[in-house]
């Protein structure tokens, strides 16, 4: 804290000048805030570049520690912080790096350093081998169709605010960051160094991109300077070669000015405004060494060799850097630097300070700041190798998640893959070796030559065929050694059981083993890749339960404390706003860890066994029973889709509140409304009957009628038949008279 040189004689009484009768406290507070500003601030260049938050951050008075004269002062601070960080940072790269440092030597096939010349010097891949095979089945669990972890509702009304929840922070790792490229080098980290460290932040940083435009006439300029963080670097105006050259000499002639089109170059600056995820280097990360979790430790941090762009980006002053400048690019004094690196030379220094870079880091410290004897979470960032302090500022959490593959009580770095598998790898390269040489003796004999007797050259001289002269028979002697490898493989089983024993990595639980899975029933077989799949599945359990869980507990307070707007995103096929500042920052946070096949027929066969249950009891006691709803079935239908690998289950079923409930069916009728309705239904009959007699006496009627009718229209056709027969029968008598004149 700072102090003021100054007395105050009545701290109490009124000061006066003061309407109203101002109190000493408050004024000394403004005398120190004054002071602080126009003297203590302008002498730090980089207080001159900080917001007033900053500032405030940098020049924190309590009033409760000011009173009582206590809080640590800013040398204060300085010593104790820079004693923690390079406590913290000897212990990495005295003690844990040269470990690590090793096991990626081991990951790598480097040889041991025990090679000799003229034998075999290979060098067995069991580090390596046992780290890949175990990497899919991770990336398998963890990034599969189901969701890796959830948000738990803490009642009935919070369970569409925890699904909104989960699927965002999922959309936020796969869509805004490279999660696969993240936890393919977390996991692989976690298997060879020790532990895989995540770091999370709200990116408000400022990013900048360049445009040219051409011809733009000045209404479309104005409105682009008008956008927010534009700003112009070049503006290069013309007159408008599309007006014509009559109407330029009618406009000159008139003073008025010609149109002009602009040829501009602008800057665009844009907050970033998203959670940002990383994996750090190893030997980027420290903690201090007798710390056993991220909870208890007295400092934790991350430093980097960050360029001076990315630091003003991150709202420093750049003139302030410059006195902190490095020519390192990386931790070069570092042994696992190296050993990452066996093949990159050593940089050489850089020429230009936009080249160069400056030592940040940002160390999570527990420290006494306001004196009252509790030590307090504080966000201290430092750079330069004297670690000098820009900015401190109060916190409450630690972003960081340290993903262990096999943890040790009490201490910070448990054991590895490479822990467990390098001592096997050194003895089976011994076998192996041994082994060869063997075989190249066998197939290679040496010669016993007589000396002076035989010419060296025709003996060295590897062709076949080739003919070695000698003085007399007899001179030569090729020394036959019998190939004694066939005794070492035994030992080389014995090796690579003992490596399946330590990782649970099998030739069943990888379906290569013809032992296991030749003539032999499907439950044993399940069973055999089952047990092997346990070691993997406790280590994918630790992941999840130290890694994924502490992780998303934090990206769910990130976004709830930072993201100050809604933000339009597709989840399940559906864009929708979400809004994190409404959520429940305390939800609780369930893993879904399950391994290989086994597990997925377990899974889907004790579903298929709810849904049949759901069934029957939705048949025997309806929809409306106090069971099991519409909505329960389609959660257990969609269940069952994420575990076979679907992971939209709305392209198969319709979306459903899981407490959906189905309309009341309507009330029934009163009895008097069911007489009624049978004396209507008797009246209907009876209608009916009558509609139908009448119908048929109608019916009988027509059939009358039309018999009737079809008679007389018969009798008629006669009569006329018969009167044109008689007219006809008079016409031929007649017509005989006449030719028989009579």
């Amino acid at each position: 804290m700072l102090s003021v040189g100054c007395e105050v004689e009545d701290v109490t009484s009124p000061i006066g000048g003061v309407e109203g009768g101002a109190s000493a406290p408050l004024f000394f507070f403004v005398l120190i805030e004054h002071f602080v500003l126009s003297h203590y601030l302008p002498s730090d260049p980089f207080a001159k570049s900080m917001t007033s938050n900053q500032r405030e951050n940098l020049a924190y008075i309590d009033e409760a520690e000011t009173e009582a004269g206590v809080g640590m002062s800013p040398e204060q601070l300085q010593t104790k912080v820079r004693s923690y960080i390079e406590d913290a940072i000897q212990f990495i790269d005295d003690d844990i790096s040269p470990l690590r440092a090793e096991s990626t030597r081991y990951y790598n096939g480097e040889p041991f350093g025990n090679e000799v010349d003229g034998r075999s010097q290979v060098v067995s891949r069991d580090v390596r081998d046992s780290v890949q095979s175990m990497l899919p089945s991770m990336m398998r669990v963890f990034f599969g169709a189901e969701k890796m972890v959830e948000f738990v509702p803490r009642g009935p009304e919070d369970v569409a605010q925890s699904e909104q929840a989960t699927d965002y922070i999922n959309y936020i790792l796969r869509e805004d960051n490279d999660a696969v490229g993240i936890f393919y080098s977390v996991f692989k980290d976690a298997m060879v160094n020790k532990g895989g460290v995540v770091k999370w932040w709200w990116d408000d940083s400022v990013e900048v991109h360049t445009y040219n435009f051409s011809n733009l006439d000045e209404p479309t300029l104005g409105l682009l300077l008008q956008d927010e963080g534009v700003e112009a670097v070049s503006v290069e105006g013309v007159a408008d070669p599309n007006i014509p050259p009559e109407q330029a000499q009618m406009m000159e002639a008139q003073g008025m000015p010609l149109p002009m089109v602009y040829d501009v170059e602008i800057k665009r600056k844009k907050p970033i405004n998203k959670v940002r995820i990383e994996t750090m280097p190893p030997e980027e990360f420290f903690v201090d060494s007798v710390a056993t979790s991220l909870e208890d430790a007295q400092v934790v941090g991350h430093r980097t060799m960050a360029t001076v762009s990315d630091l003003v980006a991150m709202g420093y002053d750049k003139d302030m850097l410059d006195e902190y400048l490095s020519d390192e690019t990386a931790f070069i004094d570092n042994e696992e630097y190296w050993a990452r690196y066996p093949d990159r030379s050593q940089p050489g220094p850089l020429t230009t300070d936009n080249e160069r870079r400056v030592l940040y880091v940002e160390a999570w410290c527990k420290v006494d700041y306001d004196g009252d004897g509790l030590a307090e979470l504080r966000r201290v960032c430092t750079v330069g190798s004297n670690y000098h302090v820009v900015n401190n500022e109060p916190t409450d959490s630690i972003p960081f998640a340290v993903f262990a593959c096999d943890p040790e009580p009490h201490v910070f770095f448990g054991s590895d893959v490479a822990d467990m598998t390098k001592d096997i790898q050194r003895v089976k390269s011994a076998i192996i070796r041994g082994m060869l040489d063997s075989l190249s003796f066998a197939l290679y004999p040496r010669t016993g030559v007589v000396e002076g007797q035989v010419d060296i050259d025709d003996v060295l001289n590897p062709e076949v065929g080739s003919i070695i002269r000698m003085r007399a028979p007899g001179m030569v002697q090729q020394l036959d050694v019998p190939f004694l490898g066939q005794q070492a493989f035994p030992m080389v089983e014995y090796m690579d059981s003992m490596k399946e024993t330590r990782t649970g990595m099998t030739g069943a639980s990888q379906g290569l083993d013809p032992d296991v899975l030749q003539s032999t029933t499907r439950a044993a077989v399940s069973a055999t890749i089952r047990g092997a799949e346990q070691r993997l599945e406790m280590m994918a359990r630790l992941f999840a339960e130290t890694g994924f869980k502490p992780m998303f507990k934090g990206l769910l307070k990130l976004v709830i404390e930072h993201q100050d707007q809604p933000r339009m995103v597709r989840l399940r096929n559906e864009w929708v706003p979400v809004d994190p500042r409404v959520w429940d920052a305390t939800m609780d946070v369930s893993t879904n860890v399950g391994l290989g096949s086994g597990m997925t027929d377990e899974r889907l066969g004790t579903l298929n066994q709810i849904a049949l249950r759901q069934q029957e009891i939705l048949e025997k006691m309806g929809p409306n029973n106090p069971l099991v709803g519409l909505g329960q079935v389609r959660h257990t239908l969609a269940k069952m889709l994420e575990v076979s690998g679907f992971k939209d289950s709305n392209q198969f079923f319709k979306p459903l509140p899981i407490d959906y409930e189905p309309p009341p069916p309507e009330p029934g009728p009163t009895p008097e409304e069911q007489l009624m309705q049978v004396q209507m239904a008797e009246i209907e009959a009876k209608t009916a009957v009558d509609q139908e007699k009448i119908q048929l006496d109608a019916m009988k009627a027509d059939m009358l009628n039309e018999r009737e009718t079809t008679r007389i229209a018969g009798d008629l056709a006669l009569r006329e038949k018969e009167f044109e027969d008689q007219v006809n029968l008079e016409l031929l008598r007649g017509k005989i008279k006449e030719e028989t004149g009579g």
